[in-house]
């Protein structure tokens, strides 16, 4: 695997095994912080699964809403895009930024590097751009569908996915120069996709997932080759964020606070509304091993978990809607939101 994909998994089986060595020291995996703990009833209030973090508003220089962001860990460097064609970067982690052009204010909702070289965007109208060179220059791709299309995914530097509205989800096995419509399984409006890490000891990336609008969770075991088959999720709200720490382990986030996770690869969802959440719309989720994740939404709601269960909010002063958020590893991370909102989040 390459790039970004290729260390983030890395991070993963690492935190994995950490946690399988560790039980017996720690209930909660990626927390260096034993001074806050709190009791989830099942350890007499010994687990640690608490941390304090700080939230610190950065200035983009933007004032158009941002809808997603990406890291690419070996660079450090971060990429955010947004409405009327925005594509910014930062490679002093967030301190300064440099707007890219790509030629168009077409609203831009996801973007992807594999890299610090290699990268897409994608939006609306069936838009999906290319980048060779860091995003200082983009070029179209024809995808051959004009519907929005609002999240993206690459497995290496030719193998990637999107999904949009209607229900679409279009694959590609040569980096973009052509693009193929897979069978979604569902005409709904799907809001994310994203792809399991391979299972130790291979090299493929196989299981996906795309989630989107009336509960809509829909999955491939290869690829795409065959139908994306529907999951059960039991709900009927929209869902707007999915992540996979590995072939069996994930987490969904939607409407009024709903946060859906499966242990079995999604042959059964539990559901719950996390209190944390206060009922707020959660629009994106991230993690960086199996049980170290967050989580961010609508009034600028942010949340945390060390367990993968139990959900902690995180004190943010803004309320603006945030509609994504990346970590470069367990203690540090950015979200974004609208009017330009972009926040540097560190564990203390």
């Amino acid at each position: 695997m390459m790039g970004v994909i290729k260390r983030r998994w890395l991070w993963l089986i690492i935190g994995s095994i950490f946690c399988l060595g560790l039980t017996f020291l720690y209930a909660g995996c990626g927390s260096d912080d034993t001074s806050a703990t709190t009791d989830d009833g099942s350890n007499n209030g010994t687990n640690t699964t608490t941390a304090k973090w700080s939230v610190t508003p950065l200035t983009s220089g933007i004032a158009t809403s941002l809808f997603e962001i990406h890291i690419d860990v070996a660079s450090g460097k971060i990429w955010a895009v947004g409405d009327k064609g925005v594509v910014i970067v930062s490679s002093d982690k967030g301190a300064t930024w440099k707007k890219q052009d790509i030629g168009s204010e077409t609203p831009i909702q996801a973007v992807f590097f594999v890299n610090d070289k290699e990268g897409w965007a994608v939006g609306d109208g069936g838009t999906v751009l290319v980048t060779k060179n860091g995003g200082d220059k983009w070029d179209k791709q024809n995808t051959g569908i004009t519907e929005k299309i609002r999240s993206i995914f690459f497995a290496n530097n030719t193998e990637g996915w999107a999904v949009g509205d209607a229900g679409k989800i279009i694959s590609t096995k040569d980096g973009g120069v052509s693009w193929a419509a897979q069978t979604g399984g569902t005409n709904q409006a799907l809001e994310s996709v994203h792809f399991a890490p391979p299972r130790a000891g291979t090299v493929l990336v196989q299981n996906g997932w795309a989630v989107g609008g009336n509960g809509a969770i829909t999955h491939t075991s290869n690829g795409g080759k065959s139908n994306w088959l529907p999951q059960q999720s039991k709900v009927t709200d929209p869902l707007y964020g999915v992540f996979f720490a590995d072939e069996t382990r994930g987490w969904v986030v939607g409407k009024s606070g709903s946060i859906l996770r499966t242990t079995n690869a999604g042959d059964t969802w539990g559901s719950s509304a996390a209190a944390a959440a206060q009922g707020k719309n959660l629009y994106d989720v991230f993690f960086i091993n199996t049980a170290t994740g967050w989580t961010v939404g609508s009034g600028g709601k942010m949340m945390y978990t060390l367990d993968g269960a139990k959900w902690e909010a995180i004190t943010n002063e803004s309320t603006k809607v945030l509609w994504a958020v990346a970590f470069i590893d367990a203690n540090e991370g950015w979200a974004v939101g609208d009017e330009g909102t972009l926040l540097h989040i560190k564990k203390l």
